[in-house]
């Protein structure tokens, strides 16, 4: 699989990664050897990475990858990603510095880790980023040995900017789809800015596939309920109509030529579809080909 760097950090990432937001719970129910059934199949089938978070089932996320990598030869070449601040069960969000240092020291210890590849703020607004709270305990982090390389995880266009601008995160986690496009701008800047770019829920948390419409039933406490109500996925029928159009003249599925889509942005560094399955994995893998050049303009023009 094609390889690309990460901004300024000098890291060699897989274009397709593992989302690992899918194997915390958050989504309903997990199966955990599931789980470590797809993250084995990701890496075997080509991915070098893995992103995770603190805040995914309450750092079960973390605690499988950990098993996981206890059980790979090659732990050495898998990188891995996490991230801390966002308290998704409760909705509260921390940046300052003692409770970053907390969330850092149960990622490490969770996952069975002395140095993580590359730690995130989870979620942080303009006033938290502007205000630099825990940057420099980052950085400090890193010259301790605990981190190797921070950024940010975030959720506006104006954040991505103010990443680029700041030139102190080496890398941005945005949402970039077919559906949500408005960051690729600023995906421009931050590549100029030499800041990597992390595209995430390339799929739209699963619509995008064809598999979600108005009579989906979702599972108790699956968060993807509200963000695809029955509103939304009215009002989102006319990008998947179009993915779908797209996908049958290549003959490939919607959700390939969804993932393809984000990895065919070149500011772009890399995307991770959130992954539950083993045959998920060896299909998101096959997705690390950009799309030819008639059918990125059919999409972007949804």
């Amino acid at each position: 699989m094609e390889k690309r760097t990460l901004g300024r950090t000098g890291l060699e990432v897989t274009v397709i990664g593992f989302g690992a937001m899918t194997i915390g719970g958050v989504f309903g129910p997990v199966d955990d050897g599931e789980s470590n059934r797809a993250l084995h199949a990701a890496i075997d089938s080509g991915m070098n990475f893995i992103d995770t978070s603190d805040a995914y089932g309450a750092g079960h996320s973390e605690t499988v990858i950990g098993k996981f990598l206890n059980e790979r030869a090659d732990r050495g070449d898998i990188l891995i990603f996490t991230k801390g601040g966002n308290d998704m069960s409760t909705g509260a969000r921390n940046f300052t510095p003692e409770y970053i240092a907390g969330c850092l020291e149960g990622s490490l210890k969770r996952l069975g880790m002395d140095v993580i590849d590359y730690y995130q703020l989870h979620n942080p607004n303009v006033d938290n980023m502007a205000a630099e709270d825990s940057y420099a305990l980052l950085e400090k982090a890193k010259d301790d040995g605990k981190i190797k390389h921070w950024g940010v995880s975030i959720n506006t266009v104006e954040e991505c900017n103010l990443a680029a601008e700041q030139n102190k995160p080496s890398t941005m986690q945005m949402e970039y789809n077919v559906i949500s496009q408005e960051a690729a701008p600023a995906f421009a800047r931050a590549k100029a800015a030499d800041v990597g770019v992390i595209s995430r829920v390339p799929l739209k948390r699963g619509f995008l596939s064809g598999r979600i419409d108005e009579a989906f039933e979702f599972a108790e406490g699956d968060r993807r309920k509200g963000i695809l109500s029955p509103e939304n996925i009215r009002k989102f029928q006319t990008q998947l109509a179009r993915t779908r159009e797209v996908a049958e003249n290549l003959g490939i599925s919607a959700a390939q030529a969804a993932i393809r889509f984000c990895v065919s942005n070149e500011n772009v560094s890399c995307v991770i579809p959130g992954i539950r399955t083993p045959e998920q994995s060896r299909q998101n893998a096959e997705c690390g080909e950009s799309l030819p050049a008639e059918a990125v303009r059919r999409l972007q023009e949804v």
